[in-house]
């Protein structure tokens, strides 16, 4: 069981701690646990019924109304969440939280459907997951979930990305750009990868997918025969590169002709050396600028 401070439940729920305490003493809602020195602190159950709690609120219900409910009743009402049209993206990311804290795939499958139906897959992913996988990272510091939560989360939102790209039409090749996808040797985190997958194909252009951890000697043997416009890259994991520099100036030795975007946790905060043929992409927006103006897009390259 893993304890949690009310500084630890207000980051992850975003329910402030003044309110927290208050709830406490006006609907005895959740009764904290003490230490041996009269610390409070809860638990994992208490975590997940703050978590529905902020659900239900988001969806409308007011605190009042929360605290008469039984445990069973705050659970079917967040299964019934699912059912519904999506009333805010607060609401959704709450419900996938809750998804993956209890391992309901049904539930996380339906939410997220329900969003891309409603708002299509690329707002989902702006609006809804981004923002989710961000909370996942705040969970993560805190203790809340292990390896297996977020493996099991990703796998889901990438079959979603999968299917999605899956029934992109095939682009006109006159007017369609070339892109050159990996992720370099050691690389394995690919869900960023995918999604920019979308968005260049949704936007008419042609992929060549070379997914995750590709040798380096491999990338010019491939480029040379595919000829990208662009070849685009994510750098992620802190323990895998050393200095980022050097990786990046390896990635352009073996691509000695063909411009290179590279983007993602590492490369925006690594003091990356200026280099021709070489763009930093900052974020999700900037990405879609980069695929939307390609010939403007030349003129921001690094030069020396």
């Amino acid at each position: 069981m893993k304890k949690f401070s009310i500084s630890d439940i207000e980051c992850l729920t975003g329910i402030k701690a003044h309110t927290i305490r208050v709830w406490e003493q006006r609907y005895n809602l959740i009764i904290p646990k003490r230490t041996d020195t009269n610390i409070r602190y809860y638990d994992d159950c208490d975590l997940k019924k703050f978590l529905n709690i902020s659900l239900l609120l988001d969806s409308g219900m007011r605190i009042s109304e929360v605290a008469k409910m039984s445990e069973n009743d705050i659970s079917n009402q967040i299964n019934k969440l699912a059912d519904c049209e999506i009333n805010g993206c607060s609401c959704t990311i709450g419900s996938m939280c809750n998804a993956m804290l209890t391992l309901d795939e049904a539930i996380f499958e339906e939410t997220m459907e329900t969003s891309i139906q409603s708002m299509g897959m690329e707002r989902t992913m702006l609006e809804v997951v981004y923002p989710f996988l961000h909370k996942i990272g705040m969970m993560w510091q805190a203790g809340t979930i292990n390896p297996a939560h977020e493996h099991f989360i990703t796998h889901l939102i990438k079959q979603k990305l999968i299917t999605a790209i899956s029934k992109i039409e095939t682009p006109n090749p006159e007017l369609a750009k070339k892109y050159m996808l990996f992720l370099p040797e050691g690389e394995a985190h690919e869900l960023s990868l995918l999604f920019a997958n979308y968005l260049i194909k949704s936007r008419g252009h042609h992929v060549l997918y070379l997914g995750a951890n590709l040798p380096y000697e491999d990338l010019f043997q491939v480029a040379s025969y595919y000829d990208p416009d662009y070849a685009i890259t994510f750098l992620i994991t802190d323990t895998v590169f050393g200095d980022v520099n050097i990786m990046v100036t390896k990635l352009l030795e073996n691509l000695p002709k063909w411009p290179l975007a590279v983007s993602g946790h590492l490369a925006l905060n690594s003091a990356i050396t200026p280099q021709d043929r070489l763009t930093v992409i900052k974020n999700v927006p900037e990405l879609i600028d980069f695929i939307n103006n390609n010939a403007e897009v030349q003129r921001l390259y690094f030069t020396c």
